[in-house]
């Protein structure tokens, strides 16, 4: 249960190759070029549907030893509730390379066959391989690791690319194979148009949607982002999130 946050779901998920305060939960080396203590938090509610509904939250501190981080994540119902803590952690390899691990802990808890817990870990990497060209690449659960009785977590692998074409256009694109299903393939841009303003959007194949997004940037460190899919047979997916980035 990854979770995905608001600014990465306008753009149809293409975070892998993202630098910022969600990486910690799509690509912990994304992290590791923070320089200041961030708070980020997202809540995403799936085809509008109370069973399908995640929140997340998490916080990041770099230091000279590396950037540290801790999430946590709920997803479900009363009859289906699953729960993750992740910790964190990201360095910089060389100038241009930079690297993350986060260890998992799950729960799951179903009220008629009680609760099971889990441990797993995901790990990622990212190179700037040109000026504003950022590729990057993270697994998640590797190893096959049951959730619950019959149930696996999913193994994920994503591989994509981040482009900052200007100071205000960035694209990124990635391709995603969860082992169990057809790989997908998912891009998005977002768009500056001011100083305070983003506009995004993008898709995802496999299953298809597509996707829109805004954020907002506020001059004490708050940005708040809101987005929303569309998928043709089982409708929309709302999420919004907000971000803290305390300044010098």
């Amino acid at each position: 249960m990854p979770a995905n946050p608001a600014s990465g779901a306008g753009m149809g998920n293409a975070t892998v190759a993202m630098r910022n305060p969600a990486s910690i939960f799509t690509n912990q080396a994304g992290l590791a070029g923070l320089q200041h203590l961030a708070l980020t938090a997202t809540a995403e509610r799936r085809f509008l549907l109370s069973e399908l509904q995640s929140a997340s939250v998490g916080a990041v501190l770099p230091t000279r030893s590396g950037t540290f981080g801790i999430s946590a994540q709920t997803f479900g119902f009363e009859g289906f509730l699953q729960q993750k803590i992740g910790l964190a952690c990201a360095r910089k390899l060389w100038e241009s390379l930079f690297a993350g691990v986060q260890f998992d802990y799950f729960q799951t808890r179903i009220p008629e066959y009680g609760s099971k817990n889990t441990v797993t870990f995901e790990a990622g990497i990212q190179a700037v391989i040109a000026k504003g060209l950022v590729i990057g690449a993270h697994v998640f659960n590797p190893a096959p690791i049951e959730l619950a009785d019959g149930e696996n977590l999913p193994a994920i692998f994503r591989l994509g690319l981040a482009w900052q074409a200007s100071e205000k256009v960035t694209l990124a694109t990635e391709i995603e194979k969860d082992i169990d299903f057809p790989y997908r393939w998912k891009s998005g841009l977002e768009y500056r148009p001011g100083s305070s303003i983003f506009l995004r959007t993008g898709f995802a194949t496999d299953p298809s949607t597509f996707h829109l997004g805004v954020g907002f940037a506020f001059g004490n460190g708050l940005q708040a982002d809101m987005a929303s899919s569309f998928h043709q047979t089982l409708g929309l997916t709302p999420s919004a999130g907000v971000v803290y980035q305390k300044r010098k």
